[in-house]
């Protein structure tokens, strides 16, 4: 059974709703807004110019376009498909191909061999020291 959490909201129409409702028990309106899109505040806005084909990366995505670069004619774009631009522009979008944890996992993990010369050693020393004798004896930790 889901765990229900009440808290107060406010419809956009100044209902008030003490439950936590997903509609207005006044007016029916829905609290949470159903949306495949990417909200406005969190789309990708850039500034590209159609004659040139260049585009500039604004700081903020909430800002209308500044006269300089209106006057050379750069248009406000909103970017609503990550890889459609990523496809176009040729440019690659870090923050979603480089997230930790997005890192391409090798075929066969890379297991660290040694050099056969330090192979061939060791077996050497191994040899030598059970040629010597057992290695329980106190005489032979002196």
């Amino acid at each position: 059974m889901p765990r229900i959490t009440h808290h107060l909201w406010v419809c956009p129409f100044g209902h008030t709703n003490r439950d936590s409702f997903k509609v207005c028990s006044t007016c029916g309106f829905q609290h949470f807004q159903r949306s495949a899109q990417v909200a406005a505040s969190e789309r990708v806005v850039i500034y590209f110019n159609p004659a040139t084909g260049e585009h500039r990366t604004p700081a903020r995505n909430d800002l209308s376009i500044p006269e300089v670069y209106a006057n050379q004619g750069f248009e406000r774009r909103e970017i609503m498909r990550m890889t459609d631009w990523e496809k176009e522009s040729g440019l690659v979008h870090e923050a979603t191909n480089f997230h930790p944890g997005n890192e391409a996992i090798p075929d066969e993990p890379l297991i660290p061999k040694p050099k056969p010369e330090v192979i061939r050693e060791l077996v050497r020393d191994m040899a030598d020291a059970i040629a010597s004798g057992p290695f329980t004896g106190v005489e032979n930790l002196l």
